[in-house]
Protein backbone atom coordinates (compact mmCIF):
# COMPACT_ATOMS: atom_id res chain seq x y z
CA UNK A 1 0.00 0.00 0.00
CA UNK A 2 1.52 3.35 -1.00
CA UNK A 3 1.55 6.56 1.01
CA UNK A 4 -1.57 8.08 -0.51
CA UNK A 5 -3.69 5.01 0.23
CA UNK A 6 -2.32 4.87 3.77
CA UNK A 7 -3.37 8.47 4.34
CA UNK A 8 -6.81 8.02 2.78
CA UNK A 9 -7.56 4.76 4.61
CA UNK A 10 -6.79 6.29 7.99
CA UNK A 11 -9.38 9.00 7.33
CA UNK A 12 -11.90 6.54 5.83
CA UNK A 13 -11.65 4.34 8.91
CA UNK A 14 -12.38 7.28 11.21
CA UNK A 15 -15.35 8.35 9.08
CA UNK A 16 -16.76 4.80 9.11
CA UNK A 17 -16.48 4.78 12.90
CA UNK A 18 -18.69 7.88 12.88
CA UNK A 19 -21.35 6.06 10.85
CA UNK A 20 -21.27 2.55 12.38
CA UNK A 21 -21.05 1.35 15.96
CA UNK A 22 -17.87 -0.38 17.08
CA UNK A 23 -19.56 -3.76 17.66
CA UNK A 24 -20.76 -3.93 14.06
CA UNK A 25 -17.32 -2.94 12.75
CA UNK A 26 -15.66 -5.59 14.94
CA UNK A 27 -18.16 -8.22 13.77
CA UNK A 28 -17.52 -7.44 10.10
CA UNK A 29 -13.76 -7.39 10.73
CA UNK A 30 -13.84 -10.88 12.28
CA UNK A 31 -15.85 -12.32 9.38
CA UNK A 32 -13.60 -10.68 6.78
CA UNK A 33 -10.50 -12.12 8.45
CA UNK A 34 -12.02 -15.59 8.68
CA UNK A 35 -13.48 -15.76 5.16
CA UNK A 36 -11.12 -13.61 3.08
CA UNK A 37 -7.98 -13.05 5.15
CA UNK A 38 -8.53 -9.29 5.01
CA UNK A 39 -8.97 -6.66 7.67
CA UNK A 40 -11.88 -4.23 7.56
CA UNK A 41 -9.50 -1.48 6.43
CA UNK A 42 -7.81 -3.57 3.73
CA UNK A 43 -11.12 -4.18 1.97
CA UNK A 44 -11.21 -0.60 0.72
CA UNK A 45 -7.97 -0.96 -1.20
CA UNK A 46 -9.57 -3.93 -3.00
CA UNK A 47 -13.19 -2.80 -2.86
CA UNK A 48 -13.88 -3.05 -6.59
CA UNK A 49 -12.56 -6.62 -6.84
CA UNK A 50 -14.36 -7.62 -3.65
CA UNK A 51 -17.83 -6.30 -4.58
CA UNK A 52 -19.39 -9.65 -5.48
CA UNK A 53 -17.86 -11.47 -2.53
CA UNK A 54 -19.09 -8.77 -0.15
CA UNK A 55 -22.75 -9.05 -1.08
CA UNK A 56 -23.46 -10.60 2.33
CA UNK A 57 -22.47 -7.21 3.78
CA UNK A 58 -24.61 -5.39 1.24
CA UNK A 59 -26.45 -3.09 3.66
CA UNK A 60 -23.34 -2.13 5.64
CA UNK A 61 -21.13 -1.45 2.62
CA UNK A 62 -23.90 0.35 0.74
CA UNK A 63 -24.14 2.70 3.71
CA UNK A 64 -20.37 3.21 3.60
CA UNK A 65 -20.48 3.93 -0.14
CA UNK A 66 -23.28 6.46 0.23
CA UNK A 67 -22.24 8.15 3.48
CA UNK A 68 -18.43 8.06 3.28
CA UNK A 69 -16.92 7.25 -0.11
CA UNK A 70 -19.26 9.28 -2.35
CA UNK A 71 -18.57 12.44 -0.37
CA UNK A 72 -14.94 11.89 0.55
CA UNK A 73 -13.22 14.11 -2.01
CA UNK A 74 -13.77 15.51 -5.50
CA UNK A 75 -11.51 16.30 -8.43
CA UNK A 76 -11.22 20.06 -8.92
CA UNK A 77 -8.76 20.67 -11.74
CA UNK A 78 -5.84 18.97 -13.43
CA UNK A 79 -2.51 20.09 -14.90
CA UNK A 80 0.02 18.15 -16.95
CA UNK A 81 1.63 16.62 -13.86
CA UNK A 82 -0.66 17.24 -10.88
CA UNK A 83 -4.32 17.01 -9.98
CA UNK A 84 -6.09 19.19 -7.42
CA UNK A 85 -8.49 17.44 -5.07
CA UNK A 86 -11.06 19.14 -2.85
CA UNK A 87 -11.10 17.38 0.51
CA UNK A 88 -14.68 16.93 1.70
CA UNK A 89 -14.04 14.42 4.48
CA UNK A 90 -13.69 16.07 7.88
CA UNK A 91 -11.15 13.60 9.24
CA UNK A 92 -8.87 13.83 6.19
CA UNK A 93 -8.98 17.63 6.30
CA UNK A 94 -8.13 17.58 10.01
CA UNK A 95 -5.19 15.21 9.45
CA UNK A 96 -3.80 17.43 6.68
CA UNK A 97 -4.26 20.72 8.52
CA UNK A 98 -2.85 19.33 11.78
CA UNK A 99 0.22 17.98 9.99
CA UNK A 100 0.97 21.20 8.11
CA UNK A 101 0.39 23.21 11.29
CA UNK A 102 3.35 21.38 12.87
CA UNK A 103 6.31 23.59 11.96
CA UNK A 104 8.85 20.73 11.94
CA UNK A 105 6.66 18.46 9.82
CA UNK A 106 5.92 21.29 7.37
CA UNK A 107 9.64 21.98 7.12
CA UNK A 108 10.30 18.34 6.26
CA UNK A 109 7.46 18.19 3.71
CA UNK A 110 8.62 21.40 2.01
CA UNK A 111 12.17 20.05 1.86
CA UNK A 112 11.23 16.83 0.04
CA UNK A 113 8.31 18.13 -2.00
CA UNK A 114 10.25 18.52 -5.26
CA UNK A 115 13.36 16.44 -4.68
CA UNK A 116 13.52 13.16 -2.72
CA UNK A 117 16.13 12.82 0.01
CA UNK A 118 17.26 10.32 2.62
CA UNK A 119 16.15 10.87 6.19
CA UNK A 120 19.60 11.99 7.45
CA UNK A 121 19.98 14.45 4.55
CA UNK A 122 16.46 15.78 5.07
CA UNK A 123 17.03 16.41 8.78
CA UNK A 124 20.35 18.06 7.99
CA UNK A 125 18.78 20.36 5.38
CA UNK A 126 15.99 21.23 7.82
CA UNK A 127 18.47 21.75 10.66
CA UNK A 128 16.44 19.46 12.91
CA UNK A 129 17.93 17.41 15.78
CA UNK A 130 18.06 13.68 15.13
CA UNK A 131 15.87 12.56 18.04
CA UNK A 132 12.86 14.76 17.34
CA UNK A 133 13.52 14.83 13.59
CA UNK A 134 13.42 11.05 13.21
CA UNK A 135 10.26 10.91 15.33
CA UNK A 136 8.50 13.49 13.13
CA UNK A 137 9.72 11.82 9.94
CA UNK A 138 8.51 8.40 11.09
CA UNK A 139 5.11 9.88 11.93
CA UNK A 140 4.88 11.36 8.43
CA UNK A 141 5.76 7.99 6.89
CA UNK A 142 3.30 6.11 9.11
CA UNK A 143 0.48 8.54 8.29
CA UNK A 144 1.15 8.40 4.55
CA UNK A 145 2.34 11.98 3.99
CA UNK A 146 5.78 10.74 2.92
CA UNK A 147 6.56 7.69 0.82
CA UNK A 148 9.71 5.84 -0.24
CA UNK A 149 10.45 6.17 -3.94
CA UNK A 150 13.83 4.52 -4.41
CA UNK A 151 17.33 3.90 -3.11
CA UNK A 152 20.59 5.82 -3.19
CA UNK A 153 24.10 5.19 -1.93
CA UNK A 154 24.93 6.82 1.40
CA UNK A 155 28.27 8.39 2.30
CA UNK A 156 29.13 5.11 4.06
CA UNK A 157 28.63 3.18 0.85
CA UNK A 158 25.40 1.62 2.08
CA UNK A 159 21.97 1.73 0.46
CA UNK A 160 19.64 4.38 1.85
CA UNK A 161 15.95 4.96 1.13
CA UNK A 162 14.86 8.14 -0.63
CA UNK A 163 11.62 9.75 0.57
CA UNK A 164 9.31 12.26 -1.08
CA UNK A 165 6.25 14.21 0.07
CA UNK A 166 2.96 13.00 -1.43
CA UNK A 167 1.17 16.38 -1.23
CA UNK A 168 2.74 18.86 -3.63
CA UNK A 169 0.67 21.92 -2.72
CA UNK A 170 -2.11 22.83 -0.34
CA UNK A 171 -4.72 25.58 -0.51
CA UNK A 172 -7.09 26.66 2.24
CA UNK A 173 -10.12 28.83 1.48
CA UNK A 174 -12.86 30.08 3.78
CA UNK A 175 -16.35 30.12 2.28
CA UNK A 176 -18.64 31.76 4.84
CA UNK A 177 -18.30 29.45 7.85
CA UNK A 178 -16.79 26.55 5.91
CA UNK A 179 -13.05 25.89 5.60
CA UNK A 180 -12.28 24.29 2.23
CA UNK A 181 -9.02 22.34 1.94
CA UNK A 182 -7.58 21.48 -1.48
CA UNK A 183 -4.45 19.42 -2.15
CA UNK A 184 -2.34 18.85 -5.24
CA UNK A 185 -1.25 15.24 -5.81
CA UNK A 186 1.02 13.89 -8.58
CA UNK A 187 -1.02 12.20 -11.28
CA UNK A 188 1.06 9.04 -11.08
CA UNK A 189 0.18 8.65 -7.40
CA UNK A 190 -3.51 8.98 -8.26
CA UNK A 191 -3.28 6.44 -11.07
CA UNK A 192 -1.71 3.84 -8.78
CA UNK A 193 -3.97 4.53 -5.80
CA UNK A 194 -6.42 1.66 -5.32
CA UNK A 195 -8.55 3.76 -2.98
CA UNK A 196 -8.81 6.68 -5.42
CA UNK A 197 -9.76 4.32 -8.23
CA UNK A 198 -12.42 2.75 -6.01
CA UNK A 199 -13.92 6.16 -5.24
CA UNK A 200 -13.88 7.18 -8.88
CA UNK A 201 -15.53 3.91 -9.87
CA UNK A 202 -18.26 4.43 -7.29
CA UNK A 203 -18.84 7.95 -8.58
CA UNK A 204 -18.46 6.90 -12.25
CA UNK A 205 -15.79 9.54 -12.78
CA UNK A 206 -12.49 8.01 -13.91
CA UNK A 207 -11.80 10.20 -16.90
CA UNK A 208 -10.14 13.21 -15.27
CA UNK A 209 -7.43 11.32 -13.43
CA UNK A 210 -6.72 8.21 -15.46
CA UNK A 211 -6.38 9.83 -18.89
Amino acid sequence: MDGLDTLLLKAITKSIQDEMDSEKIDSIDVRLRQEYGLTFQEVFSKFDNMRNALQKFEVEFKDIEDKVLRNFLTIDKSTASDTWLIVKDRHLAEMILKTFADSDKKLILDCIRDKPETIPKTLSLCNLPNTSGYRKMNQLIEDGFVLPIGLTESFEGKRAILYKAIIQKIQIAINKDIVVTSISIPKESLRTSQVINTMLHINHNTKNVLN
